[in-house]
């Protein structure tokens, strides 16, 4: 019996491990393209592979569970392709010993992502975010592409079209404290200049517009200041002031599971909906348990496909998976509806794959 678990499990874990690489390289690849544009513009190789390395860990949270769904269809649709399921089984061996290698793994992998959700992933995405943030204030012309809104400390950009140094259609949102826009600016056109020494960027724009926020209403509401033009200003940004502040707190998709808990206890004495916060939190236990639920639902289209429809039922268990992640975005974005329970929502499809997997297994013992 050891060696038929022995067996089974090391062609899962290899499977599994060679899915993991594969899924894994193509959800960095996007990094990959957007870190070659990089190395074009000036930024540092080693600066590039230490993003890279901080958003390993996040990209794994997502692949592992993929990884062991596509490894058990594969494998076991083999095993049933190649009748060693049914020899297994006229041997006297149940169906619950031999995906037992199977449910090991599961349950080491689900443990995996647990530590990954909750400790080292948020982590070191937080530090992809500062070494991100610091790069941009060395060399903030690498960052601003046209099209996207950037963000640079203290201020998020978007220009339509850039040559050089020239720019159009400006638009600049500058930030206070809490991250709140402050200040409005618009310009049709404009030239950039960066001062290393100093840390300052400075705007010459052409036919600026200008719109001041005020958020400290006596209403509680904003009030605006009307809107001021010029033909011609220069506007500096300070990026290096700004990128020596440091923030008091994180935002909760930087927080581990401590720092989650910590912000829902202090929200809660201020009175303050704590909502998003639990989403957050049991979102990621619920992604941590998912490769348990992965393999659960694998397994029965594994044994019932042929080798020749294997491709056929591994697509299927993909659309299943996409499904389990739309029910976390669905509650994401429910977030801020308190009366609707979104924390609950996520555990609905573990709750789901789980039983309906179980029911087919059980199902299959019985013959």
């Amino acid at each position: 019996m050891k060696t038929l678990n022995v067996y089974i499990g090391r062609h899962l874990l290899l499977t599994t491990c060679i899915a993991v690489a594969v899924l894994t390289f193509v959800m960095v690849s996007a990094h990959l393209i957007k870190g070659f544009e990089l190395l074009a513009r000036g930024v540092s190789l080693g600066v590039l592979g230490r993003f890279l390395l901080y958003e390993m860990p996040n990209a794994l949270t997502f692949t592992i569970p993929m990884s062991l769904l596509v490894a058990a269809v594969l494998v076991f649709s083999r095993f049933s392709a190649d009748n060693e399921i049914m020899a297994m089984r006229a041997s006297g061996v149940s169906l619950w010993q031999i995906i037992s290698p199977g449910l090991l793994l599961s349950i080491a992998l689900s443990a995996l992502c647990f530590w990954l959700h909750t400790s080292l992933g948020p982590s070191l995405r937080y530090r992809a975010y500062l070494l991100r943030k610091s790069e941009g204030a060395r060399n903030p012309m690498v960052v601003i592409e046209p099209g996207r809104f950037v963000e640079i400390p203290g201020y998020v950009i978007r220009v339509g079209k850039r040559e050089g140094n020239d720019l159009e259609d400006i638009h600049i949102y500058q930030l206070d404290d809490d991250g709140m826009v402050a200040t409005d600016i618009t310009a049709r056109r404009g030239r950039v200049t960066v001062d290393e020494a100093k840390r300052v960027i400075e705007l010459d724009l052409d036919h600026a517009c200008f719109t001041t926020f005020d958020m400290g209403g006596d209403d509680g509401g904003s009030k605006t200041a009307p809107r001021i033009a010029s033909e011609r200003i220069v506007f500096p940004l300070d990026y290096g002031g700004e990128l020596d502040r440091k923030g008091l707190s994180r935002r909760v998709k930087y927080m581990d599971m401590k720092m989650i808990f910590g912000r829902i206890y202090i929200d809660r004495a201020r009175g303050m909906d704590t909502t998003s916060h639990y989403v957050e939190l049991h979102s990621r236990m619920s992604m941590a348990l998912s490769p348990f639920a992965f393999l659960l639902l694998g397994i029965p289209f594994g044994i019932r496909a042929k080798r020749s429809e294997a491709s056929v039922g591994l697509l299927l268990c993909l659309v299943l998976a996409v499904g389990f992640y739309t029910f976390l975005m669905l509650a994401d974005g429910l977030k801020h509806q308190s009366g609707l329970h979104p924390e609950v929502l996520v555990w609905l499809p573990n709750i789901i794959y789980q039983a309906g997997g179980l029911w087919a297994l059980s199902a299959m013992a019985r013959r």
